[in-house]
């Protein structure tokens, strides 16, 4: 049931009342559980190139109100530890991993993500950085990411190898449909009985990394990372060399995924992958902060430019303001139903208190509207005349017991052989 318009934004399964900064689908917001009007849309990619020369390029996501006209790049982690900052003087976006017992609370490394506020479906990503995977455990990452399915199309780099970089893709699956199936699941046809799209266990990532030899030192050396991606085709290039394409016509032909085509944000990121076991072989080992604990990782960023596949949607103003206003709109519009319907029910107790989404409770908010309460009021109405009915009958049906004639042996009257009390002996 999706939440009521006094409540539409629902984030990580709860309804909440609304500002702008709690409704852009870029934020988290469920367009499926939320009000009509709730969810915000997604910036549009617009064509750029950041040298860092200002400060305000980039902000803490906390800031952020969801309208990419306030940056272009956000601070994931900021308000946890602020280890991405803009080097005015140097022009240069700077990204740190330092162990912090207090922020982290197991004793491993927190790092820093930048993320783009405008989306991108399809275009040229490229950068140019020095990676701070300068030991083992550390892993620097350029990539687009889909967060809410775990897409992404990636440039890492680990302290195992600084002249070694890995490329991988990561593409949402169902892996129980058939070929046929996956077809229509593209086109949004689902047959009687699928499972519905929300339910995510009916799907899985799908991993396909590869690793490259580099040239030049990653670590020593400010190295140029390219994305090209498109629906026929994700291309990754370092310094001019293509390292690697996949072709969408080849993936399909092996598996149901396919390339990724839902839209997705550009980050930059540097991690500890040193501390968890699952990931401390793949980075090179145990990662190392000195004996002091005040060792830190840096990768250097000078630039990052985008171009997108289609210019002309990003140029476009951020529809935001205006949804905001058709959503004031309607809450108006509920505002003045639930007056009444307050004022015809004045004195009776209104116990409507859910405030849960996306299957986790049914009802979803303070206001449902006087409809949703008169069904409720009907709902009740007839279970309480069924009741009373049935009390009545039981009633009627006593009293017709207790006044009737008592029947006798004497006479004609037969004795119903049921009450023949039979002797042991028989």
């Amino acid at each position: 049931m999706p939440c009521p318009v006094a409540e539409p934004c629902c984030n990580n399964g709860t309804c909440h009342t609304t500002s702008m900064e709690a409704c852009p689908i870029s934020l988290g917001c469920d367009p499926t559980h939320s009000h009509l009007e709730g969810c915000f849309p997604l910036p549009a990619c617009r064509n750029t190139k950041d040298q860092f020369k200002h400060a305000n390029l980039l902000i803490p996501k906390q800031a952020f109100t969801g309208d990419p006209n306030q940056a272009h790049w956000i601070s994931d982690f900021h308000h946890i530890a602020p280890y991405a900052k803009i080097d005015q003087h140097n022009h240069k976006l700077l990204l740190r991993t330092r162990r912090d017992m207090v922020k982290t609370q197991s004793g491993g490394g927190f790092g820093a993500t930048v993320s783009s506020t405008r989306w991108s479906k399809y275009g040229t990503f490229t950068t140019k950085f020095k990676s701070g995977a300068t030991g083992p455990g550390i892993v620097t990452a350029f990539l687009l990411s889909n967060p809410a399915l775990g897409e992404e199309i990636s440039f890492e780099l680990t302290g195992r190898d600084p002249k070694r970089v890995f490329t991988n893709y990561y593409r949402r699956v169902r892996p129980t449909e058939t070929l046929e199936e996956a077809v229509q699941h593209q086109l949004g046809v689902t047959s009687k009985g699928a499972h519905n799209h929300n339910h995510h266990h009916v799907s899985k990532l799908e991993s396909h990394e590869e690793s490259h030899e580099l040239k030049r030192d990653s670590t020593k050396h400010d190295l140029v990372y390219k994305i090209e991606w498109t629906d026929k085709m994700i291309r990754w290039s370092v310094d001019g060399k293509v390292l690697r394409t996949v072709l969408a016509k080849d993936v399909h032909s092996t598996t149901l995924g396919g390339l990724p085509e839902k839209p997705m944000q550009l980050q930059l990121t540097v991690w500890d992958a040193g501390h968890a076991v699952e990931t401390r072989d793949w980075a090179g080992g145990k990662t190392d902060y000195g004996a002091d604990n005040l060792d830190e990782y840096v990768t250097t960023v000078h630039s990052i430019e985008i171009n997108c596949f289609d210019s002309k949607e990003g140029n476009k103003p951020w529809p935001g303001p205006d949804a905001l206003k058709r959503l004031k709109k309607a809450q108006a519009l509920e505002a003045a139903r639930a007056k009444r319907y307050r004022k015809l029910n004045k004195g009776k107790k209104d116990n409507g208190d859910g405030k849960f989404c996306g299957g986790h409770q049914e009802n979803c908010g303070h206001e449902e509207g006087w409809f949703s309460r008169l069904g409720e009021f009907m709902h009740m109405a007839i279970l309480s005349l069924i009741k009373w009915t049935f009390v009545l009958l039981a009633l009627v049906c006593g009293a017709a017991y207790f006044t009737q004639p008592k029947a006798t042996t004497t006479g004609t009257t037969r004795t119903p052989s049921s009450s023949i009390k039979r002797s042991p002996g028989l």
